[in-house]
């Protein structure tokens, strides 16, 4: 029964957690270092365009204020209002340095942040339009550019800290949840993995949610499980068939021997035949598992040399004929140049074991072909035959090892490893196995090989 682990988070994730959170925060910092320097430097260059702008208005006022009259009679209200909508106040001196007139409560304005420009003003002098005639100092108050200026950033400064609260708390939030998505499928895939080993072959993953290759991560899990139990599925039922086997051979084998041994039997070629008919059957499972076991290990084994698979299919043919005939089976050769870079004794292997399995399968009155020839870059080897077929739910799984379907363990005996052996010799050579089959109308097994020219 499939059941789900425990989704319990360690500490992995909280420093996954923590990890993102940092960097959030760290961009955060930055991001708001370069903005403060950028938004600072332009807000004070404002402020200071704005008083300087003032303080000429101002010096502006005054002069026309002077024009003609001198400063004994010049009306300077207009400059002292000026002043004040701006929340600054003015000192206006002659010349000579004398103070002509002050705004009210000019010496309480801060003196850090006054401007000092000169007062210039037309003149009936020959060659000097315009001369200077006194100076204006102007300061500013809680009430001007400046102030609203450190007003704005005292709140931009509130809103950093607020923004960045949020900014953190968001960050957090999205850290714990990526950090769950990364870590909660690994911790379940943890929990699968010591289930299984600890014996638990019924445990699967259950309710699979992960985001992208985490999620084929979790589906791998159950699917490499599912491999592995109809693996040992498969395991247990050659166990169990050989060991049938075995004992009905031995057991055969020893009633007779005893019989013989005894006297009350005598060795007649009838029984002589039987006991050389289970000894053979015995030799063939063994010799089967052997040709396994050497065929898994083929790749380290190999004797390559160019040859044609023309030849190397007339001989496994030619071995087989006897056997067709008896069989009522036509077996017909289509035979193309096709030379590749092989081991002959493992492809003849492979087309034997091909050609067995169809004469395994064809009933009497059937036909066999076998072909050879060569495609471009590639040496074909196909075996058809019109034969029972393979169910489409078995057929993606006839190079397993062990395994043997239905209607064929009822149709012929074997352990159920030929075609493993085949597919391990076609994949160790470098090339593609490709079976198709048609239920009641016969099988077409291709292997392609690397072909290396005429």
């Amino acid at each position: 029964m499939a059941r789900r682990g425990p989704l319990g988070l360690g500490g992995l994730w909280l420093r996954l957690a923590l990890a993102f959170l940092a960097v959030s925060l760290l961009a955060l910092v930055v991001v708001t270092m370069l903005t403060e320097k950028g938004v600072g430097s332009s807000i004070a260059a404002i402020a200071r365009q704005q008083e300087r702008g003032l303080a000429q208005a101002a010096a502006f006022t005054a002069g026309a204020a002077y024009e003609g009259v001198g400063w004994p009679h010049a009306d300077l209200d207009q400059v002292f209002d000026l002043a004040e909508q701006a929340g600054a106040a003015v000192q206006i001196r002659d010349h000579a340095g004398r103070v002509v007139g002050s705004s009210p409560g000019y010496a309480s304005y801060p003196a850090a942040g006054e401007r000092t420009l000169p007062i210039v003003a037309a003149t009936h002098l020959p060659g000097k339009p315009r001369v200077k005639v006194g100076q204006i100092a102007v300061r500013f108050d809680g009430r001007g550019v400046g102030a609203l200026a450190k007003t704005f950033e005292a709140q931009r400064h509130v809103g950093r800290i607020l923004a960045s609260a949020i900014a953190a708390l968001i960050a957090l939030v999205g850290s714990v949840i990526a950090a769950r998505l990364v870590i909660v499928p690994i911790e379940v895939m943890l929990t699968a993995m010591h289930a299984r080993a600890a014996g638990d072959r019924d445990y699967r993953i259950s309710n699979v949610r992960a985001p992208g290759v985490l999620r084929q991560l979790l589906e791998g899990f159950n699917a490499t499980a599912d491999a592995l139990d109809a693996m040992d599925r498969a395991h247990r039922n050659l166990i169990a068939d050989v060991t049938h086997e075995v004992r009905t051979a031995a057991a055969i084998l020893h009633a007779t021997t005893e019989a013989l041994a005894d006297g009350l039997t005598e060795p007649t070629p009838a029984n002589l035949g039987s006991l050389n008919t289970e000894v053979t059957r015995l030799v063939r499972m063994v010799d089967g598992l052997q040709r396994l076991a050497t065929a898994v290990s083929a790749e380290m084994q190999l004797q390559r040399d160019r040859h044609d698979l023309a030849s190397i299919a007339a001989e496994a043919a030619g071995r087989l004929t006897d056997a067709f005939a008896s069989a009522n089976i036509t077996l017909n050769t289509q035979l193309q140049p096709a030379m590749v870079l092989c081991d002959r004794d493992r492809i003849q292997d492979v087309i034997t074991n091909l050609l067995t399995n169809a004469l395994k399968f064809t009933p009497a009155g059937g036909r066999v072909t076998i072909q050879t020839g060569q495609d471009d870059k590639q040496a074909i080897v196909r075996v058809c035959d019109t034969g029972i077929g393979i169910p489409a739910d078995e057929l993606p799984r006839v190079t397993q090892r062990f395994f043997r379907g239905q209607r064929s363990a009822a149709m012929a005996g074997g352990s159920g490893i030929g075609m493993a052996i085949v597919s391990e010799l076609v994949r160790s050579h470098h090339g593609h196995l490709a079976i198709s089959s048609e239920e009641g109308l016969g099988t077409q097994v291709t292997v392609t090989l690397p072909a290396t020219g005429n």
